[in-house]
Order: structure tokens, then C-alpha cells, then sequence
């Protein structure tokens, strides 16, 4: 890996995404790369695989709109229908439960939530992401490798009710995901740049 791929891999930014987690035994775990192969039905991965397909799609059509520009729009009104579409499709799933828009701290390699009960450190997950605003759906696969007491302005960890927060690390992510979770934190980031300079 490179020094440039590994910036873009291990970046970390607060963000605010739906998030469902599913704790699973090894045999499911062990499962996942073979399950995730085979998400072309998942309407939850739709909108991601959509979304990869424009990516692929854009350079064609920014050479298409110099010499038929009228072909392109026609496209890019038939990609804008595709992706209502899926999003339709992604709106419907139980992810799109207000219980569950968390503020993560979140890199294409794994993210840091609110998550009480605690879940044991090495535990195999299954998380389910909705990335905004592109309502982008995700499946990751992986494991959690800390747990952390939320402190209280004293630095007391003892209230139980306090947040408990946990750390997963991705280990099974179809690469097309990953790459659109590295453009979604550099997308972030850069608009995050723009509204401070914005503010100056």
C-alpha cells in the first residue's frame, strides 16, 4: 500500500450516518465473503452499486457532453431516475429508523460509536452504514478491538450512564464500498475545509 492510499485509508472524520449493528457467531463471519459476493438482489446495496456505476460511468459522459450534449443530458436524466429509484428502494429498509442516525467517528478501514451495551472486545459484527447525504447503503463485516467508558466532565468513568463506546475494525468490505467509503471521508473533509474558510 501506498503512502497516499494509506492516508486515504486510515483518515478519520466525525460524521453523521445511519448505522445498524448485528452481533453474529464465527460461522456467519466466516460466511461473509462469500455473502457479500452475491448482494446483486440486496436492494440495501443497490444504491451503492448505482452509485459505483455513475463513478465508472462519469468520464464517458463528460467526453459524450463535448461532441452530443443532448445524448449526455438524456443520460444523466436517466442515471438521476435510476438512483431515485434505488434510493426509494433503500428509504424502505428498517435502517432508515430515526433510533438510528449515530455521530461516528469513521475511516474506510473502521469507525467508533455509541453502543450500549457494551459488546465484548474480538466479537464478530455484521454493520449495516447508510453514508449522507448520498444515502449510500453498506454492509461491513468486522470485528470490535476496543471498547471505551464515555467521561464525565470530572473524569469520572463510574455513572453507568454515561456512553459506552466501541471501535470495529472492517475486515470484510467489497471493494467498490471501500472505494466509495474513501470518496465519501475526502468529500467530507474537503466541505468541512470550504464551511471553515467560509467562517473566517
Amino acid at each position: 500500500m501506498t503512502k497516499d492510499n494509506e492516508r486515504r485509508e486510515y483518515f478519520r472524520i466525525e460524521d453523521q450516518i445511519y448505522l445498524t449493528t448485528t452481533i453474529i457467531d464465527e460461522d456467519e463471519y466466516n460466511a461473509a465473503p462469500e455473502t457479500l459476493r452475491h448482494l446483486d438482489n440486496n436492494s440495501f446495496s443497490l444504491s451503492a452499486d448505482f452509485a459505483t456505476l455513475n463513478n465508472n460511468i462519469n468520464p464517458v459522459l463528460n467526453n459524450i457532453k463535448q461532441i452530443h450534449p443532448d445524448i449526455a443530458e438524456y443520460v444523466e436524466f436517466l442515471n438521476a431516475k435510476i438512483d431515485s429509484l434505488s434510493q426509494i428502494l433503500l428509504c424502505k429498509e428498517s435502517s432508515f429508523d430515526e433510533n438510528k442516525l449515530l455521530t461516528v467517528n469513521i475511516s474506510a478501514s473502521g469507525l467508533m460509536y455509541n453502543f450500549d451495551p457494551a459488546i465484548d472486545i474480538n466479537q464478530a459484527v455484521k454493520l449495516e452504514l447508510v453514508l449522507l447525504p448520498e444515502k449510500i447503503g453498506i454492509i461491513v463485516y468486522g470485528r470490535v478491538i476496543k471498547q471505551t467508558q464515555e467521561e464525565d466532565n470530572t473524569g469520572s468513568d463510574s455513572n453507568p450512564e454515561h456512553g459506552k463506546f466501541i471501535s470495529v475494525e472492517f475486515e470484510h468490505i467489497r471493494d467498490k464500498d471501500h472505494e466509495l467509503m474513501i470518496k465519501h471521508n475526502l468529500n467530507k473533509q474537503m466541505s468541512i475545509i470550504r464551511d471553515q474558510k467560509d467562517n473566517e
